[in-house]
């Protein structure tokens, strides 16, 4: 459970971190912010259930170095439209056999003695962010350096600030994840293992997993900060045909209130 608090805290932050200002790219240092939230996910794999997980929300932005939830790193450089990062970041994909739902598994003739754990990770990697006329263009290209999948994997997104008033702030993404095959055959097809106790042997093989996101920031005061944030993921049919998926979409949510010191 521990675990799960820590590695969730990380997956709360960026919007709360973005949010102060219009465009991240040029985003001044602001120093150390800490609260509280609540994450969510509807759940991937056959037997998952919805949760919801309270969690400890941390952020740092300094000169050199930053801590934006998921992912920190280090600048490597910045103009007025353009930045490039190195960073490290949480893989946050898993799969915890213990957490399913036995009957539900009994309904596609699976049993838990059957399957194996996928396990969260790290990658390192790049970070580039090119200011646009409305909005920002990231892509983050990363390696597993957790001994997970041992793969790559790309990932791209569109956001606007679409700032309402002086404590409102909308922030509407749409984005793509690229997957190797390596990572795409890991996390949502099966594995040796598994083939060898009788689960039918699948492999996707690269695939690209497009989302959308709604997210919304709103400031009680200089210090205080309400985020949340809706991310929705539409499941190509490759990941739908594995013999260990039973939805073809993932939603991603989560509420929280930082302050800044």
């Amino acid at each position: 459970m521990l675990n799960k608090i820590f590695l969730f805290s990380f997956f709360l932050i960026p919007l709360s971190a973005i949010a102060d200002e219009n465009q991240p790219a040029l985003k001044k240092p602001t120093g150390f912010s800490a609260g509280l939230g609540i994450v969510g996910s509807s759940g991937l794999y056959i037997g998952e259930d919805t949760n919801l997980t309270p969690i400890p929300l941390l952020s740092y932005e300094g000169e050199r170095f930053f801590l934006r939830g998921l992912y920190g790193g280090m600048k490597f450089y910045k103009n007025e439209l353009f930045t490039l990062n190195g960073i490290v970041s949480v893989n946050m994909n898993k799969l915890d056999v213990d957490d399913l739902n036995e009957s539900k598994l009994a309904e596609k003739n699976l049993t838990k003695m059957q399957l194996e754990d996928r396990d969260i990770s790290a990658d390192i990697g790049l970070e580039a962010i090119v200011k646009a006329p409305y909005g920002i263009i990231s892509v983050h290209a990363l390696q597993d350096i957790g001994n997970a999948s041992d793969a790559a994997e790309l990932k791209a997104d569109y956001q606007y600030f679409w700032r309402l008033n002086n404590q409102w702030t909308v922030i509407p993404n749409v984005g793509m994840e690229w997957l190797s095959d390596s990572r795409a055959n890991y996390y949502y097809g099966t594995l040796d293992r598994e083939v060898a106790q009788g689960v039918a042997a699948y492999k996707p093989n690269s695939l690209i997993i497009p989302y959308l996101s709604l997210g919304a920031s709103y400031t009680l005061n200089q210090k205080i900060r309400v985020t949340s944030a809706v991310t929705h993921k539409f499941l190509p049919d490759k990941i739908v045909d594995g013999p260990l998926i039973d939805k073809d979409s993932i939603t991603n949510f989560f509420m929280g209130i930082t302050y800044k010191f």
